[in-house]
């Protein structure tokens, strides 16, 4: 399973009280997560409930007070005239290797998914034009979005000292959006060989907008309008 497409898989159990509708929030808004909430995620059942289809039993997640690395303490959302900035404040980023961050930006006609991998040689990105469907990758930090056509200056950063992963777009890359929603997940992958050729897969995560995982649905942010 790919980061990816693990980060699909994360949602909260419990909707939580700053994601009822309401009027947009202006131009930057931080909103707080639960800490210690992080979650391990058992591999065998994902992989054979997923990938082969074979039902399985028991908890897929396991509460992992102790991962902090992907622990969500708050993520800031600063929607500026030029360029959209998203922040993820982690409980403690000691451990890079193996880790992403995913997000998906809802705006009123459409909605885009920008997704960062933490790698040997820095950081991979990857910015997926909702509107078309289309899937456009790049390991340089300049996409181009099939719906115009457009160069877009995708931005990822990995503050270890700073525990945080921000990424930010380009608002015309948006199409300049009154507002914006956004999800967001953090999650770290282990890959372990052992004897016989084969290797054991660990993986941990967490939702930024609610406490806990689910198979169903992610938590939003409220929206924010641009400033």
């Amino acid at each position: 399973m790919t980061p990816r497409l693990g980060l699909r898989l994360l949602a909260l159990a419990l909707p939580a009280l700053l994601l009822a509708p309401g009027a947009a929030h202006a131009r930057t808004l931080t909103v707080a997560d639960s800490t210690s909430d992080a979650k391990a995620l058992d591999m065998a059942l994902l992989l054979g409930e997923f990938i082969d289809g074979t039902p399985a039993e028991g908890p897929y997640f396991l509460d992992a007070p102790d991962e902090t690395s992907v622990d969500v303490v708050s993520t800031t959302i600063d929607h500026a005239a030029k360029r959209l900035t998203l922040t993820v404040q982690l409980r403690g980023l000691v451990e890079l290797k193996g880790l992403s961050a995913d997000f998906r930006i809802f705006t009123p006609d459409s909605r885009w998914d920008l997704s960062a991998t933490y790698a040997e040689d820095g950081a991979q990105w990857v910015l997926f034009p909702g509107r078309d469907g289309d899937t456009i990758y790049s390991s340089e930090g300049s996409v181009t979005a099939a719906s115009s056509f457009r160069k877009c200056r995708v931005r990822v950063r990995y503050d270890a000292p700073g525990d945080t992963v921000i990424a930010s777009v380009p608002t015309a890359c948006l199409g300049k959006p009154q507002w914006v929603q956004v999800s967001a997940g953090v999650m770290r992958t282990r890959v372990a060989p052992v004897g016989d050729g084969s290797a054991n897969v660990a993986a941990f995560a967490d939702d930024a907008f609610r406490g806990g995982l689910s198979l169903e649905s992610q938590g939003r942010s409220p929206k924010v309008r641009r400033g």
